[in-house]
């Protein structure tokens, strides 16, 4: 009985000074849309840079489109619309080949030289990579992929995105 009873304060003196309480809201719930849905166009993730930082932006697209497709979307630059809106890239434009392989590991592989390309630019591909393979159903197992170019092939990269 008299462990009981010390069981009992320890747990109210454990407690002591936390309050309760209500609700704090923080925006709707993430969602992941299936860019494929019946009676809905399909639509494509590319990531541009916005206020200096590697932003989504959400493009329809006739039907859907692989992940090559998307990265060489990408290399295209923002649309006349999204430049509007404040998109830029730190991507040179139409630089050749570009290729994503599912892995393990999952790989960029691009034509143009990445030792120029800053850490913004790597990080359009990378977070426009992972939409992709999250469109296509597929995920880096440990949340990170390579990016290979003729002149250096980066250490694993993860999307650091706004």
């Amino acid at each position: 009985m008299k462990k009981l009873l010390v069981l009992a304060a320890v747990l109210l003196l454990s407690a002591c000074g936390v309050k309760p309480t209500g609700v704090v809201p923080a925006g709707p719930a993430p969602t992941l849309r299936n860019p494929g849905s019946p009676g809905r166009d399909a639509e494509v993730i590319l990531y541009f840079v916005l206020d200096g930082r590697a932003a989504p932006v959400t493009r329809p697209v006739g039907t859907e489109v692989g992940a090559d497709a998307a990265l060489s979307m990408l290399l295209d630059g923002p649309s006349e619309a999204e430049r509007a809106d404040g998109y830029v890239t730190a991507l040179p434009r139409r630089a050749g080949s570009i290729a994503l392989v599912p892995g393990p590991p999952a790989t960029i592989t691009v034509s143009f030289p990445l030792k120029t390309l800053g850490a913004v630019g790597v990080n359009q591909l990378v977070c426009t990579a992972f939409a992709a393979l999250a469109a296509d159903g597929r995920y880096s197992i440990d949340g990170t992929l390579a990016v290979s170019g003729p002149d250096v092939q980066l250490p694993y990269q993860a999307c650091q995105a706004s």
